[in-house]
């Protein structure tokens, strides 16, 4: 069985872009748009109907990378690929997946995330079909099928070229009516407290320690440097970890003095210590985590490129092996494994 969503984010540039609602097919004269097709469907009750991503109007497409939101109360994606853990959807063909970013449907949170690059190929010219979706209708009602903004595609779709260049577009979101009826209504499901006994993190005392956190379940690295103002990629470089970015209930980790301007919106951990972080004493360098030979600390003024050149590693190799999906965009006190 093939590992399931093997994170390689490759040439997929940061996109701030509004989202523009176009009628119908008809798209301005050289505009690029990702768009749901068809724009709107019926379908009965445990019926299931084909919904495509498709791209038009593109020039040298080699990357792309959309996120979607559904109502999961209203519709269920089918699994692609029953091979594999979790549920999948279908490549379209416009793109060969040499590298997959993600593929993932949550049939619970009502998203789809999907991600694929070309390598050492020629850019895809024109329009075609990026992704397909089954769907199935579970109750009566109407889903909107939309482009979903996260941290690193704020429109819900970036693309880029064979140099990982971002290609200007806009979306066009759909919906799917099951039946007839009221929709149902989504509430998200709240997250579940484990039952058990809490592990210890550590025989030291840290309750109430300047500049300790206890993480507890949920929290991510972005989520606790929310709570202290704190650049996560410092708290990962403090304590030792590398990508993919883990954390453990129960890990402790030094929060450092690495301000943290600009803080993109997002969820905010509950703070543990009051105050500023103190500085934080740098303690010896840990070893490089199997499979790279250094891990490098990005600084002011670099870039991805410019790294790969350092240590003359492939660029696309360097952002797969860190997970990361948009090539311009890294952030100072980022450990970089190179491999």
């Amino acid at each position: 069985m093939r590992q399931k969503n093997v994170w390689i984010r490759l040439g997929l540039s940061l996109l701030v872009l509004a989202t523009l609602p176009l009628a119908g097919s008809v798209f301005a004269q050289g505009a690029t748009v990702v768009r749901i097709d068809p724009a709107t469907t019926t379908l009965a009750v445990n019926q299931i109907v084909t919904v495509s991503v498709k791209i038009d109007n593109v020039t040298n497409l080699f990357g792309a990378e959309v996120h979607l939101a559904f109502n999961p109360n209203v519709l269920e994606v089918i699994d692609a690929d029953q091979g594999q853990a979790g549920v999948q959807i279908s490549n379209g063909g416009m793109l060969q997946p040499d590298a997959v970013g993600q593929n993932t449907a949550d049939n619970t949170l009502g998203t789809i995330d999907f991600g694929i690059a070309q390598i050492n190929r020629a850019g895809v010219n024109g329009s075609g079909t990026l992704a397909i979706i089954s769907f199935k209708g579970k109750a009566p009602g109407t889903s909107p099928i939309t482009f979903r903004g996260i941290q690193s595609s704020p429109t819900g779709a970036n693309l880029s070229d064979v140099n990982g260049q971002s290609i200007a577009n806009t979306t066009q979101s759909g919906s799917v009516n099951v039946g007839g009826g009221p929709t149902p209504t989504f509430t998200p499901t709240p997250t579940v407290t484990p039952t058990g006994p809490t592990p210890t993190p550590s025989p030291t005392p840290i309750g109430g320690a300047p500049g300790r956190h206890v993480v507890k379940q949920g929290e991510t690295l972005f989520c606790i440097g929310r709570a202290y103002g704190v650049l996560p990629w410092a708290i990962a470089t403090t304590n030792g970890i590398f990508a993919p970015y883990k954390l453990f209930i129960g890990q402790v980790l030094t929060i450092p003095n690495s301000p943290w301007t600009n803080i993109p919106a997002g969820p905010v951990c509950p703070r543990q210590f009051p105050g500023t972080p103190p500085p934080v004493t740098p303690g010896p360098t840990p070893p490089p985590p199997p499979g790279c030979r250094a891990t490098y600390v990005v600084v002011p003024g670099d870039t991805l490129s410019a790294i790969s050149r350092k240590f003359n590693v492939n660029l696309y190799t360097l952002a797969a092996r860190n997970n990361i999906f948009n090539l311009n965009l890294i952030f100072v006190g980022q450990v970089l494994c190179i491999p």
